[in-house]
């Protein structure tokens, strides 16, 4: 079983080559077969170029540059880019920030193998720990989870966290519509929906010691709280809304062919 680690980066030209060589020292050890595809998309800075330094440590990591006109894609264009350049028949995404801890993807595929066909990194189960997390940011973090969660029957804290291992059969049976961050959710929801075997394992998270967030900031400031949030909530949930609306239809119209 290959693993292919995608790695977005925006801009990042101060972290980008630690978050490359420590995956790469990590994954060495590891006894995976692995590739690390390290996908920059429009940096301005000098992000590519460190990349294409780092690249000559090893064959393993794989540099691409996705180019668009109007600037950044977007997290879920350039995960797809990255799947779509990939061979391992497992997807890890993993931020270029270096937010997560590179040792945890071990852990990801270890459950993976006991037959599950999504295992989602959490930070807020037991075991788990978000160092730095935003209080404001935490907040709608953990509203949006359990809302959601439970009108989906998941069972999940930490759903619309990136960093998880999904079985490349997942994107080869779905077809994905968000171009940005709430990928997270529609690639899980949608996965949920069709009957693949989801579970969580925790995780570590650390706030970001490089660079600013891509994402904006989640400060408590009027303009966050009336503008930014609320269109950050809508980015969100009109994917899942969307979907809940499939999901009920396929429950009804598998309810009406056991009772025909």
């Amino acid at each position: 079983m290959k693993v292919s680690i995608i790695v977005p980066a925006h801009n990042e030209e101060k972290i980008i080559g630690k978050t490359l060589s420590s995956l790469y020292q990590i994954l060495k050890e590891s006894g995976l077969n692995y590739e690390i595809i390290a996908v920059d998309d429009n940096s301005t800075d000098k992000t590519f170029r460190v990349m294409k330094e780092i690249s000559k440590e090893s064959r393993k990591i794989k540099v691409f540059h996705k180019s668009d006109e109007k600037g950044p894609s977007g997290l879920g264009s350039v995960l797809l880019f990255g799947i779509k350049n990939a061979k391992g028949d497992v997807i890890i995404p993993f931020m270029g920030d270096l937010s997560d801890d590179p040792k945890d993807i071990i852990k990801l595929v270890k459950k993976l193998e006991e037959g599950y066909d999504v295992v989602c990194g959490s930070r807020f189960i037991k075991g788990g720990k978000a160092v730095g997390y935003p209080f404001l940011k935490l907040i709608a973090h953990r509203t949006y989870n359990k809302f959601f969660s439970f009108i989906f029957g998941l069972g999940l804290e930490d759903f619309s966290n990136a960093f998880k291992a999904y079985r490349r059969k997942i994107f080869d049976s779905i077809q994905v519509e968000s171009k940005g961050f709430e990928f997270n959710a529609e690639v899980l929801l949608k996965a949920h929906i069709l009957g693949f075997k989801i579970t969580e394992v925790p995780v570590k998270w650390y706030g970001r010691k490089e660079g600013t967030s891509k994402l904006g900031s989640f400060s408590p400031n009027l303009g966050f709280i009336f503008f930014k949030l609320p269109r950050i909530g809508w980015r969100y949930g009109k994917v899942a809304i969307k979907l809940y609306f499939k999901f009920l239809f396929s429950r009804i119209s598998q309810l009406l062919k056991n009772i025909l």
